[in-house]
């Protein structure tokens, strides 16, 4: 059974689903489970089990709103002063629930200079980078491109909330084919289309006929910070300078004393 939740854990993880691995790790007097007991909490889904009753209902909630927060923590039950828990075994029990949450992700769509660019900043990184291209010429240029019909290789990519889009495409049709993509089907923490004042305009327009202003201020365009010179590799750190600033809710402010 143990083996069967830390693999579940893994495949939801890799499937871009968050889950929850509860593990007691004191358990003293009466308890129904003892230490080193595991279960495997989703938002709609445990396997194992820590007792049952009341405190596992209780762990089971508390992992729920942990895995929406995205963070770790222990808890602590006294089953003997806790009467509301409608347990009279007596004894204490001790656990932690550590969150497990898919790996954050970078979706380069284009693999022309600006692409190529922010992959080789980001290529040692803990980012899990996905590149998509439509042109056959990209397809031996990296390990990881995904060539074919943005709109679809986008739809193929697995679900995963922590993914950061980067529209860097060949032009305005595909940088829209791509847009539309993502806002139909995703879930996303972040999209930048490169552009224009013009061309974001225009795209925004195309948006609007589209009678769903669920985008509105969601998309990050002309994307990245203003920073560069205008080259592909300045342009390509003040993207990902600003994917940080989202990421990591970070002030635009100099460190220096």
């Amino acid at each position: 059974m143990e083996i069967n939740i830390l693999e579940k854990i893994f495949k939801e993880v890799e499937n871009g689903v968050s889950g929850a691995l509860v593990t007691i790790t004191e358990s003293q007097g009466s308890t129904p489970r003892k230490s080193g007991t595991i279960m495997g909490v989703w938002k709609d889904d445990f396997l194992g089990t820590i007792g049952g009753g009341m405190i596992e209902h209780r762990v089971i909630e508390l992992s729920r709103e942990l895995i929406k927060e995205g963070r770790s923590k222990e808890f602590y039950f006294d089953l003997t002063k806790e009467a509301e828990l409608g347990m009279s075994c007596g004894g204490s029990v001790k656990g932690y629930i550590k969150i497990f949450k898919p790996k954050n992700r970078i979706v380069i769509i284009g693999a022309g200079h600006i692409g190529e660019k922010i992959y080789g900043i980001l290529k040692n990184s803990e980012f899990q980078i996905e590149i998509i291209d439509d042109r056959l010429e990209y397809i031996n240029s990296f390990s990881n491109v995904r060539i074919g019909n943005i709109y679809e290789e986008i739809k193929k990519i697995p679900e995963n909330p922590n993914t950061y889009y980067v529209i860097v495409t060949k032009g305005h049709s595909t940088d829209l084919e791509a847009l539309k993509s993502i806002l139909e089907n995703k879930k996303y923490n972040y999209i930048g289309m490169v552009g224009s004042k013009r061309k974001v305009i225009g795209i925004k327009e195309e948006l609007l006929k589209l009678n769903d202003e669920n985008w509105n201020g969601k998309i990050y365009s002309p994307i990245g910070l203003k920073i560069s010179d205008g080259t592909p590799f300045e342009i390509a750190l003040e993207i990902v300078a600003e994917i940080l600033t989202v990421k990591n809710e970070g002030k635009l402010e100099h460190r220096r004393i």
